[in-house]
């Protein structure tokens, strides 16, 4: 449901700025993408288009807010599990350490 909302609002290039985000996260190895400038420059579009449509995954509810408004970091509850369930399938939880608990958020 929120994927289809965040496409209907943005189409399809919201929903790939979205999956690159998620799949960037996923790849530095972290939990979290600290969300500045530089992320947004990736895509061939302005910085307040890419910064629009990260607004609206925050408002659907594929980013966390309040993790957004502290730390400028895109995250979700999805993101950490997949990121938790990596690193204890490849056994790296002490080169990867777990995820602080003020940055924990639990599965909705």
């Amino acid at each position: 449901m929120k994927v289809r909302r965040l496409t209907r609002q943005y189409g399809f290039f919201g929903y790939s700025i979205y999956r690159y985000l998620v799949n960037e996260t996923l790849h530095n190895g972290s939990y979290l993408l600290l969300w500045c400038e530089e992320t947004a420059q990736y895509w061939n579009a302005s910085l307040e288009d890419v910064t629009r449509i990260v607004n609206g995954c925050i408002q659907v509810g594929l980013f966390n807010d309040e993790l957004f408004r502290k730390h400028w970091g895109l995250t979700s509850a999805d993101i950490q599990r997949n990121y938790m369930d990596h690193v204890r399938s490849c056994g790296m939880l002490s080169r990867y350490p777990g995820i602080p608990k003020e940055s924990e958020l639990s599965a909705s």
